[in-house]
């Protein structure tokens, strides 16, 4: 998929889930920590709100693997990147719940944990590629730049 429809994708998520905002008040639950919510009590007393968490969820999801897909190569650097941001996310949401301050609105601290706990996938997947990679180098196989046989102008 081009980088343009995946950015497409994207912003019409964030439309939506403010459209889905603007139909539903403001999730009112006090809840101890992110992950409370997934009580399947919540998440079926709260429908519209659910599905504006998970877009909510998954455009945050694509953002970053977005901005990454303009990178080549450097899968260790995109895993590590990947584990910090997904950190940074989780104590986020985690404090901003936890003491109430409502910085940002509840929905949006839980599309955050949310989105930190489903990019664990990518950065998993990244740390594989990256010792997959540098494994192959090691183990004298061929770089991929040199690999991709030249033309006849470039030879010269």
């Amino acid at each position: 998929m081009k980088k343009e429809h995946t950015l497409v994708i994207i912003i019409g998520l964030f439309l939506l889930s403010y459209v889905l905002d603007a139909v539903v008040n403001p999730l009112s639950v006090r809840l101890a920590t992110p992950y409370q919510f997934l009580n399947p009590k919540l998440i079926t007393m709260y429908p519209f709100t659910t599905a504006s968490i998970v877009i909510k969820g998954l455009g945050i999801f694509l953002t970053p693997l977005l901005f990454m897909s303009f990178a080549e190569g450097h899968y260790t650097a995109k895993g590590a990147i990947l584990l910090v941001l997904i950190g940074l996310m989780q104590l986020y949401a985690l404090q901003d719940i936890a003491t109430k301050a409502e910085v940002v609105p509840l929905e949006w601290a839980l599309s955050l944990s949310l989105a930190g706990i489903v990019l664990a996938i990518p950065m998993i997947w990244y740390f594989i590629r990256g010792a997959v990679h540098s494994l192959h180098q090691n183990l004298g196989g061929v770089p991929e730049e040199e690999g991709i046989p030249l033309s006849d102008s470039e030879e010269e």
